[in-house]
């Protein structure tokens, strides 16, 4: 476990330190602007936290069908990851770790979960370029972000490096709104038992913390 938790920082560090040297001076500037702006905005202390109740939902699964929370609860806690999409480096490299931990998670009776506004052709293609076997759920719309308290319009600053890396604006290429990157783990009961939530999109939570929490449920 302790390897495993190496690899995944050691990573996320080596994915972070090429994302700023891509970014060039003018890119880092944009960035630190756009992360003063993120935090400013309390998203991670206004949204939904450990202790409440997890909205339901019902949504569209890149793997086929549909997927309701309250449906996989029945099976066993949830582990519900929303990411901002497969244009972001970090969100790739995270859904990666936890496709791998997929089978640790089920051995201990719960399911993973992903999330994005991504459209679904979109999450299609990157299950099957990254061999990903966990669901890949559309939130058209951010109605499930917003429910969760989690979506925001991307900084100005951001936004031409987003659609550098891919990003889609939108339906009409007017829509910045992205969830911020935030894991929960729902008993079966609904209410959230553990929530990791930071406005720095380049943390995210270490699959080996992750199986240490669901241990204890």
């Amino acid at each position: 476990m302790q390897k495993s938790r190496m690899n995944f920082r050691t990573d996320m560090s080596m994915i972070e330190q090429a994302y700023f040297q891509a970014a060039g001076d003018e890119g880092r500037v944009a960035i630190a602007e756009g992360d003063r702006q993120i935090l400013a905005m309390g998203i991670e202390v206004s949204a939904v936290q450990a202790g409440d109740v997890a909205p339901e939902f019902l949504l569209e699964n890149a793997l086929g069908g549909t997927v309701s929370l309250r449906g996989r609860l029945i099976g066993g806690p949830v582990v519900l990851s929303f990411f901002r999409g497969g244009w972001c480096p970090f969100c790739r490299a995270e859904l990666r770790a936890m496709s791998k931990a997929a089978q640790a998670v089920e051995d201990r009776g719960a399911s993973l979960l992903a999330i994005s506004p991504q459209p679904l052709a979109d999450s299609i293609a990157m299950a099957r370029a990254e061999e990903m076997t966990l669901p890949l759920l559309a939130d058209r719309g951010m109605t499930v972000a917003s429910d969760y308290g989690l979506a925001f319009e991307l900084p100005e600053s951001m936004r031409r490096a987003a659609l550098a890396d891919g990003m889609v604006a939108g339906d009409d290429g007017a829509d910045w709104r992205i969830p911020m990157p935030a894991t929960y783990v729902i008993s079966t009961d609904g209410i959230i038992r553990y929530s990791f939530l930071d406005p720095n999109y380049r943390n995210r939570l270490d699959p080996a913390v992750l199986m240490s929490i669901l241990d204890r449920l």
